[in-house]
């Protein structure tokens, strides 16, 4: 069975899965088939909504290169404890609700919910680091 930090990552990467589709939906809707099946060159985002999901995705990727190595480095380490799972826990939480919330553009609530991911990955970095005494 797969502690609860690695589930929470394959959910992230699942999340993340789900939100290139977003992207590739909305990219197919405004664009015609044969420029989607080329190399793209030219394309540019028409309407605000796919502009926000290719932001909302490179966001994600950002995150995601923190954050998975962070839950790996715990596992290997030995040091998943409650504070892990819950800055996993945390980390998906709000991923979960930031990609819509980018999506439909409501300011300061994206915000917060950010930093409500970042929170979650700050909680796990600490417990990696030797210098904290968690670790």
């Amino acid at each position: 069975m797969l502690p609860l930090e690695l589930s929470y990552l394959v959910s992230a990467i699942a999340l993340y899965f789900v939100m290139i589709a977003v992207q590739a939906f909305l990219s197919n809707i405004e664009n015609k088939p044969a420029a989607m099946a080329g190399s793209r060159d030219g394309i540019a985002d028409k309407g605000v909504m796919l502009g926000r999901a290719r932001r909302a995705n490179a966001n994600m990727v950002e995150s995601l290169m923190m954050f998975v190595p962070l839950v790996l480095v715990a596992y290997v380490t030995d040091n998943l404890n409650g504070m892990t799972e819950l800055g996993a826990g945390l980390f998906l939480a709000a991923r979960i609700v930031y990609a819509p919330i980018y999506w439909f553009g409501i300011p300061w609530l994206r915000t917060l919910v950010w930093a409500a991911g970042l929170t979650g990955i700050v909680l796990i970095f600490l417990q990696v680091l030797p210098f904290t005494g968690a670790a």
